[in-house]
């Protein structure tokens, strides 16, 4: 469902964009996708299997790949989203999401990459 948001985003835009989906963060970070660098927004669910979210988000930073991220999570803890949000996350969004307000936010990280 968020890949076909983003897809009709991206449509809006009059952009074009390659959607990848991946299992885990550590089949993300081993692809070629992530070694090629390319300015991308990244999606990450907190919890994912083998490397989660924030894991993956730090390697992103100390690595200073050009991504806007965006992470989701059902966790609601304020201290979970401050850290999040202080290792370099653009957006966190908690589940249950508002699909207007996550369709907005991501709007506008697309529109960053823009910049």
């Amino acid at each position: 469902m968020i890949a076909d948001l983003v897809r009709k985003l991206v449509n809006e835009q009059g952009r074009k964009a390659d959607i990848y989906e991946f299992g885990d963060g550590l089949s993300f970070l081993e692809s070629p996708f992530y070694q090629s660098g390319r300015q991308s927004v990244v999606i990450l669910d907190r919890v994912m299997p083998k490397m989660d979210g924030l894991e993956v988000l730090n390697r992103l930073r100390q690595e200073r790949k050009p991504y806007k991220v965006m992470m989701l999570t059902s966790c609601q803890d304020e201290r979970d989203i401050a850290h999040a949000l202080n290792r370099g996350a653009d957006e966190y969004v908690t589940k249950p999401f508002k699909w207007l307000e996550l369709e907005a936010r991501l709007r506008r990280l697309l529109k960053e990459l823009e910049e």
